[in-house]
Protein backbone atom coordinates (compact mmCIF):
# COMPACT_ATOMS: atom_id res chain seq x y z
CA UNK A 1 0.00 0.00 0.00
CA UNK A 2 1.51 3.22 -0.84
CA UNK A 3 1.68 5.69 2.03
CA UNK A 4 -1.32 8.31 2.50
CA UNK A 5 0.23 11.65 1.91
CA UNK A 6 -2.50 13.66 2.01
CA UNK A 7 -1.83 14.92 5.69
CA UNK A 8 -3.84 13.58 8.94
CA UNK A 9 -7.99 12.75 8.87
CA UNK A 10 -6.99 15.74 7.69
CA UNK A 11 -10.61 17.46 5.54
CA UNK A 12 -11.35 21.46 3.76
CA UNK A 13 -13.95 23.64 3.17
CA UNK A 14 -16.08 26.32 5.97
CA UNK A 15 -18.55 28.04 5.11
CA UNK A 16 -19.47 28.75 1.54
CA UNK A 17 -17.70 25.14 -0.40
CA UNK A 18 -17.87 25.83 -4.24
CA UNK A 19 -15.66 28.75 -3.70
CA UNK A 20 -13.57 31.03 -2.03
CA UNK A 21 -14.74 31.44 1.77
CA UNK A 22 -16.17 34.98 3.62
CA UNK A 23 -14.04 36.53 5.70
CA UNK A 24 -13.82 38.09 8.84
CA UNK A 25 -13.20 41.67 8.77
CA UNK A 26 -11.01 41.47 11.79
CA UNK A 27 -8.66 38.90 9.81
CA UNK A 28 -7.65 41.25 7.37
CA UNK A 29 -5.43 44.84 6.80
CA UNK A 30 -5.70 47.00 4.21
CA UNK A 31 -3.18 48.36 2.07
CA UNK A 32 -2.49 51.89 1.68
CA UNK A 33 -2.11 52.50 -1.57
CA UNK A 34 -3.68 53.61 -4.95
CA UNK A 35 -5.85 50.72 -6.57
CA UNK A 36 -6.95 50.54 -10.45
CA UNK A 37 -9.36 49.75 -12.76
CA UNK A 38 -9.90 45.64 -12.05
CA UNK A 39 -9.18 45.98 -8.22
CA UNK A 40 -11.68 49.02 -7.78
CA UNK A 41 -14.31 47.88 -9.11
CA UNK A 42 -14.66 45.06 -6.05
CA UNK A 43 -14.38 47.69 -3.45
CA UNK A 44 -10.72 48.25 -1.38
CA UNK A 45 -7.89 45.53 -1.98
CA UNK A 46 -6.99 43.52 1.15
CA UNK A 47 -3.67 42.40 2.24
CA UNK A 48 -2.48 38.90 3.76
CA UNK A 49 -0.57 40.46 6.64
CA UNK A 50 1.94 43.38 8.11
CA UNK A 51 4.74 40.91 7.31
CA UNK A 52 4.27 41.13 4.11
CA UNK A 53 4.10 45.03 3.70
CA UNK A 54 7.13 44.56 5.27
CA UNK A 55 9.09 42.59 2.98
CA UNK A 56 7.47 45.02 0.05
CA UNK A 57 9.25 47.78 1.41
CA UNK A 58 12.26 45.98 2.09
CA UNK A 59 12.46 44.57 -1.49
CA UNK A 60 11.46 48.35 -2.52
CA UNK A 61 9.05 46.72 -5.59
CA UNK A 62 5.62 48.12 -7.21
CA UNK A 63 4.08 45.24 -9.01
CA UNK A 64 0.71 44.11 -8.13
CA UNK A 65 -1.69 41.30 -7.93
CA UNK A 66 -4.60 41.42 -9.63
CA UNK A 67 -7.94 40.58 -7.45
CA UNK A 68 -9.09 36.49 -7.11
CA UNK A 69 -5.52 35.61 -5.25
CA UNK A 70 -5.79 34.44 -1.83
CA UNK A 71 -3.93 37.64 -0.92
CA UNK A 72 -2.12 40.29 -2.48
CA UNK A 73 1.78 41.17 -2.56
CA UNK A 74 2.99 43.91 -4.55
CA UNK A 75 5.98 41.71 -6.43
CA UNK A 76 6.52 41.90 -10.17
CA UNK A 77 6.01 38.53 -10.15
CA UNK A 78 3.69 35.92 -8.99
CA UNK A 79 5.10 33.90 -6.34
CA UNK A 80 5.34 30.16 -5.32
CA UNK A 81 3.13 27.92 -3.19
CA UNK A 82 5.22 24.65 -2.23
CA UNK A 83 2.48 21.86 -1.48
CA UNK A 84 3.98 18.53 -0.21
CA UNK A 85 1.41 15.37 -0.04
CA UNK A 86 -0.01 16.77 -3.49
CA UNK A 87 -1.14 13.29 -4.30
CA UNK A 88 -2.91 12.38 -1.32
CA UNK A 89 -7.19 12.73 -0.65
CA UNK A 90 -6.50 16.46 0.84
CA UNK A 91 -3.69 17.31 -1.70
CA UNK A 92 -5.32 16.88 -4.62
CA UNK A 93 -8.21 18.66 -3.58
CA UNK A 94 -6.55 21.44 -1.79
CA UNK A 95 -3.77 22.16 -5.03
CA UNK A 96 -6.88 22.28 -7.69
CA UNK A 97 -8.73 24.88 -5.35
CA UNK A 98 -5.82 27.30 -5.01
CA UNK A 99 -4.76 26.74 -8.67
CA UNK A 100 -8.52 27.79 -9.44
CA UNK A 101 -7.58 30.98 -7.17
CA UNK A 102 -4.84 32.31 -9.29
CA UNK A 103 -1.94 31.03 -7.38
CA UNK A 104 1.39 29.29 -8.70
CA UNK A 105 1.19 25.56 -7.30
CA UNK A 106 4.75 23.55 -7.21
CA UNK A 107 3.79 20.38 -6.10
CA UNK A 108 6.33 18.08 -4.20
CA UNK A 109 5.34 14.17 -5.42
CA UNK A 110 7.30 10.83 -4.32
CA UNK A 111 9.88 10.12 -7.34
CA UNK A 112 7.72 6.69 -8.17
CA UNK A 113 4.32 8.41 -7.34
CA UNK A 114 2.24 7.53 -10.38
CA UNK A 115 -0.76 10.11 -9.76
CA UNK A 116 0.56 13.00 -11.32
CA UNK A 117 -1.24 16.77 -10.03
CA UNK A 118 -0.19 18.12 -13.17
CA UNK A 119 -3.12 16.37 -14.99
CA UNK A 120 -5.33 17.28 -12.14
CA UNK A 121 -4.99 21.12 -12.00
CA UNK A 122 -2.28 23.93 -13.30
CA UNK A 123 0.71 22.80 -11.34
CA UNK A 124 4.53 22.71 -11.51
CA UNK A 125 5.36 18.72 -10.71
CA UNK A 126 8.73 18.17 -9.11
CA UNK A 127 9.65 14.80 -7.67
CA UNK A 128 11.42 14.71 -4.08
CA UNK A 129 11.44 13.10 -0.78
CA UNK A 130 10.53 15.11 2.03
CA UNK A 131 12.88 13.18 3.90
CA UNK A 132 15.80 13.69 2.15
CA UNK A 133 16.08 17.87 1.80
CA UNK A 134 18.71 16.86 -1.16
CA UNK A 135 15.93 15.87 -3.23
CA UNK A 136 14.44 19.36 -3.02
CA UNK A 137 15.91 22.10 -2.03
CA UNK A 138 16.97 22.58 -5.90
CA UNK A 139 13.62 23.31 -6.20
CA UNK A 140 12.51 26.55 -4.15
CA UNK A 141 13.01 29.44 -6.73
CA UNK A 142 10.28 31.85 -6.10
CA UNK A 143 8.54 29.93 -3.09
CA UNK A 144 7.44 32.00 -0.27
CA UNK A 145 4.96 30.09 1.15
CA UNK A 146 4.98 26.15 2.27
CA UNK A 147 1.74 23.94 2.60
CA UNK A 148 2.99 21.09 4.58
CA UNK A 149 0.26 18.21 4.17
CA UNK A 150 2.66 14.90 3.66
CA UNK A 151 2.17 12.22 5.98
CA UNK A 152 2.29 8.56 6.76
CA UNK A 153 -0.78 7.75 8.50
CA UNK A 154 -2.06 4.29 10.56
CA UNK A 155 -1.22 1.37 9.54
CA UNK A 156 1.82 2.81 8.37
CA UNK A 157 4.93 1.29 10.66
CA UNK A 158 5.63 3.64 13.55
CA UNK A 159 9.65 3.90 12.28
CA UNK A 160 7.74 4.87 8.95
CA UNK A 161 5.85 7.53 10.97
CA UNK A 162 8.48 8.91 12.36
CA UNK A 163 10.64 9.69 9.84
CA UNK A 164 8.10 10.90 7.66
CA UNK A 165 6.37 12.60 10.27
CA UNK A 166 9.21 14.38 12.21
CA UNK A 167 12.23 14.06 9.99
CA UNK A 168 10.25 15.25 6.52
CA UNK A 169 8.75 18.00 8.65
CA UNK A 170 12.18 19.41 9.96
CA UNK A 171 12.97 18.62 6.09
CA UNK A 172 10.27 20.98 5.51
CA UNK A 173 11.35 23.59 7.89
CA UNK A 174 14.58 23.71 6.49
CA UNK A 175 13.75 24.41 3.02
CA UNK A 176 11.67 27.25 3.80
CA UNK A 177 14.70 28.67 5.99
CA UNK A 178 17.28 28.22 3.54
CA UNK A 179 15.30 29.43 0.66
CA UNK A 180 13.84 32.08 2.47
CA UNK A 181 10.10 31.37 2.63
CA UNK A 182 8.05 32.97 5.42
CA UNK A 183 4.94 31.02 5.77
CA UNK A 184 4.59 27.78 6.75
CA UNK A 185 0.87 25.75 6.89
CA UNK A 186 0.89 22.29 8.59
CA UNK A 187 -1.77 20.20 8.91
CA UNK A 188 -1.43 18.19 11.88
CA UNK A 189 -4.39 15.97 13.58
CA UNK A 190 -6.19 15.31 16.46
CA UNK A 191 -4.08 12.79 17.55
CA UNK A 192 -1.10 14.93 18.26
CA UNK A 193 -3.94 16.13 21.50
CA UNK A 194 -4.57 12.57 22.81
CA UNK A 195 -3.89 12.44 26.09
CA UNK A 196 -2.64 8.92 25.35
CA UNK A 197 -1.10 9.17 22.12
CA UNK A 198 0.20 6.44 19.59
CA UNK A 199 2.86 6.35 17.46
CA UNK A 200 1.10 8.47 14.96
CA UNK A 201 0.09 11.21 17.40
CA UNK A 202 3.37 10.96 19.03
CA UNK A 203 4.83 11.72 15.32
CA UNK A 204 2.60 15.14 14.96
CA UNK A 205 2.49 16.03 18.30
CA UNK A 206 6.73 16.42 18.04
CA UNK A 207 6.06 18.14 14.64
CA UNK A 208 4.03 20.74 15.98
CA UNK A 209 6.90 21.69 18.24
CA UNK A 210 9.20 22.10 15.82
CA UNK A 211 7.00 24.01 13.24
CA UNK A 212 6.49 25.65 16.69
CA UNK A 213 10.12 26.85 17.29
CA UNK A 214 11.11 26.91 13.54
CA UNK A 215 10.62 30.98 13.94
CA UNK A 216 8.53 30.97 10.70
CA UNK A 217 5.40 32.66 10.08
CA UNK A 218 3.45 29.22 10.78
CA UNK A 219 0.13 28.38 11.19
CA UNK A 220 -0.76 24.56 12.55
CA UNK A 221 -4.36 22.93 11.83
CA UNK A 222 -5.22 20.06 13.89
CA UNK A 223 -7.73 17.59 11.55
CA UNK A 224 -9.80 15.53 13.01
CA UNK A 225 -11.14 12.58 11.31
CA UNK A 226 -11.28 13.50 7.57
CA UNK A 227 -14.63 12.44 5.42
CA UNK A 228 -15.84 12.84 1.64
CA UNK A 229 -16.44 11.05 -1.20
CA UNK A 230 -14.25 7.58 -1.19
CA UNK A 231 -12.38 9.02 1.64
CA UNK A 232 -10.62 9.76 4.00
CA UNK A 233 -8.66 6.98 5.04
CA UNK A 234 -9.89 6.01 8.51
CA UNK A 235 -13.77 6.96 7.62
CA UNK A 236 -13.72 5.02 4.06
CA UNK A 237 -12.25 2.08 5.68
CA UNK A 238 -15.17 2.20 8.47
CA UNK A 239 -17.56 2.50 5.71
CA UNK A 240 -15.95 -0.31 3.43
CA UNK A 241 -16.39 -2.24 6.84
CA UNK A 242 -19.86 -1.86 7.29
CA UNK A 243 -20.53 -2.51 3.46
CA UNK A 244 -18.55 -5.97 2.78
CA UNK A 245 -19.64 -7.58 6.49
CA UNK A 246 -22.85 -8.68 6.57
CA UNK A 247 -25.36 -8.15 9.38
CA UNK A 248 -23.07 -7.03 12.17
CA UNK A 249 -20.62 -4.96 12.79
CA UNK A 250 -18.31 -5.31 15.79
CA UNK A 251 -17.39 -2.13 17.71
CA UNK A 252 -14.72 -1.92 20.33
CA UNK A 253 -15.90 -1.79 23.79
CA UNK A 254 -19.02 0.41 24.63
CA UNK A 255 -18.33 2.77 21.22
CA UNK A 256 -18.69 6.13 23.26
CA UNK A 257 -15.70 7.85 21.89
CA UNK A 258 -17.07 11.81 21.02
CA UNK A 259 -15.86 12.14 17.62
CA UNK A 260 -16.15 15.56 15.65
CA UNK A 261 -15.68 14.35 12.01
CA UNK A 262 -14.68 17.11 9.25
CA UNK A 263 -16.01 17.46 5.68
CA UNK A 264 -13.02 17.43 3.31
CA UNK A 265 -13.99 20.63 1.52
CA UNK A 266 -14.03 22.12 4.80
CA UNK A 267 -10.48 21.37 5.70
CA UNK A 268 -9.63 22.76 1.97
CA UNK A 269 -11.00 25.91 3.18
CA UNK A 270 -9.43 25.69 6.60
CA UNK A 271 -5.98 26.71 4.70
CA UNK A 272 -7.54 29.46 2.04
CA UNK A 273 -8.19 30.90 5.57
CA UNK A 274 -5.20 30.42 7.06
CA UNK A 275 -3.47 32.01 4.26
CA UNK A 276 -5.28 34.55 4.09
CA UNK A 277 -5.70 35.81 7.51
CA UNK A 278 -2.81 37.79 9.48
CA UNK A 279 -4.48 36.61 12.87
CA UNK A 280 -3.71 32.96 12.06
CA UNK A 281 0.34 33.50 11.95
CA UNK A 282 1.45 31.46 15.34
CA UNK A 283 -1.85 30.09 15.86
CA UNK A 284 -2.47 26.36 16.13
CA UNK A 285 -5.97 26.28 14.86
CA UNK A 286 -8.59 23.09 15.47
CA UNK A 287 -10.18 22.31 12.70
CA UNK A 288 -13.42 19.81 13.51
CA UNK A 289 -16.66 19.39 12.03
CA UNK A 290 -20.37 20.50 12.72
CA UNK A 291 -21.75 17.43 14.69
CA UNK A 292 -19.91 15.83 18.07
CA UNK A 293 -21.36 11.98 18.35
CA UNK A 294 -19.76 9.52 19.67
CA UNK A 295 -18.41 6.06 17.60
CA UNK A 296 -21.13 3.99 17.95
CA UNK A 297 -23.63 7.06 16.79
CA UNK A 298 -21.79 7.83 13.76
CA UNK A 299 -21.63 4.05 13.26
CA UNK A 300 -25.53 3.87 12.76
CA UNK A 301 -25.96 7.15 10.64
CA UNK A 302 -23.16 5.51 7.71
CA UNK A 303 -25.50 2.42 8.24
CA UNK A 304 -28.82 4.40 7.77
CA UNK A 305 -27.42 6.93 5.09
CA UNK A 306 -26.71 3.44 2.99
CA UNK A 307 -29.75 1.83 3.40
CA UNK A 308 -28.36 -0.86 5.50
CA UNK A 309 -29.05 -3.20 7.64
CA UNK A 310 -26.71 -4.32 10.56
CA UNK A 311 -26.58 -4.70 14.25
CA UNK A 312 -23.48 -3.42 16.31
CA UNK A 313 -22.18 -5.87 18.22
CA UNK A 314 -19.70 -4.40 20.85
CA UNK A 315 -16.52 -6.73 21.87
CA UNK A 316 -15.13 -5.94 25.20
CA UNK A 317 -11.90 -4.02 25.09
CA UNK A 318 -9.27 -6.50 27.10
CA UNK A 319 -10.76 -9.14 24.01
CA UNK A 320 -9.84 -6.45 21.45
CA UNK A 321 -6.39 -5.38 22.77
CA UNK A 322 -5.57 -9.37 23.11
CA UNK A 323 -6.77 -9.46 19.77
CA UNK A 324 -4.84 -6.65 18.27
CA UNK A 325 -1.22 -7.75 19.83
CA UNK A 326 -1.62 -11.57 18.60
CA UNK A 327 -2.44 -9.80 14.81
CA UNK A 328 0.86 -7.83 15.60
CA UNK A 329 3.12 -10.85 15.80
CA UNK A 330 2.31 -11.91 13.03
CA UNK A 331 0.56 -9.36 10.19
CA UNK A 332 2.33 -6.25 9.03
CA UNK A 333 0.24 -2.91 10.90
CA UNK A 334 -2.90 -2.92 9.96
CA UNK A 335 -6.50 -1.08 11.08
CA UNK A 336 -6.86 -3.17 13.70
CA UNK A 337 -3.45 -3.18 15.94
CA UNK A 338 -2.67 -1.78 19.02
CA UNK A 339 -2.39 1.69 17.94
CA UNK A 340 -5.39 2.03 15.57
CA UNK A 341 -7.41 0.69 18.62
CA UNK A 342 -5.61 3.30 20.91
CA UNK A 343 -6.92 5.67 18.68
CA UNK A 344 -10.55 4.37 18.02
CA UNK A 345 -11.34 4.32 22.09
CA UNK A 346 -10.22 8.01 22.85
CA UNK A 347 -12.48 11.00 22.61
CA UNK A 348 -11.61 12.97 19.39
CA UNK A 349 -13.56 16.20 19.16
CA UNK A 350 -11.84 19.47 19.14
CA UNK A 351 -13.34 22.99 19.75
CA UNK A 352 -12.97 25.07 16.37
CA UNK A 353 -14.79 27.99 17.83
CA UNK A 354 -11.24 30.12 18.05
CA UNK A 355 -10.59 29.65 14.43
CA UNK A 356 -14.17 30.71 13.69
CA UNK A 357 -14.26 33.72 15.60
CA UNK A 358 -10.58 34.65 14.04
CA UNK A 359 -10.85 33.90 10.59
CA UNK A 360 -13.97 32.75 9.84
CA UNK A 361 -14.15 29.03 9.76
CA UNK A 362 -17.52 27.20 9.98
CA UNK A 363 -17.96 23.72 8.75
CA UNK A 364 -20.44 21.99 7.53
CA UNK A 365 -23.03 19.82 9.97
CA UNK A 366 -22.56 15.77 9.58
CA UNK A 367 -25.99 15.61 7.71
CA UNK A 368 -24.80 18.39 5.10
CA UNK A 369 -21.47 16.68 4.34
CA UNK A 370 -22.83 12.77 4.38
CA UNK A 371 -25.72 14.60 1.90
CA UNK A 372 -22.52 15.65 -0.35
CA UNK A 373 -20.65 12.70 -0.04
CA UNK A 374 -23.50 10.43 -0.19
CA UNK A 375 -25.98 12.30 -2.18
CA UNK A 376 -28.41 11.60 0.77
CA UNK A 377 -28.90 12.50 4.46
CA UNK A 378 -29.52 9.72 6.87
CA UNK A 379 -33.01 8.62 7.79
Amino acid sequence: MRPNVGGEEVAPGQGGHEGAASLDPECLVEVERPIDGDEAQHGRHQEYGRHERATRRARGRNGRRGRGHLYARDYTHRLVILLTGATGYIGLRLGARLAAAGERIRCLVLPHDPIDPGRHFAADVVRGDVTRLDSFLPHGEDVDTVVHAAAVMPPGAPDRMQEVNVLGTANVIAFAQRRKARRLVYLSAVSAAYAKKNAYGTSKAEAERLVQESGLDYTILRLTMVYGPSGGLHFQKLVSLLTRVPLLCPVPGPGTARLQPVFVEDVVQAVELALRSPAAVGKTYNVSGGTVLRLRDLIDRIVAVQGLRRRRLHVPLALCRLAASGLAVVLPPSFFSPDALLGLTQDAELDHSQFGQECGYAPLSLEEGFARTFGRSPA
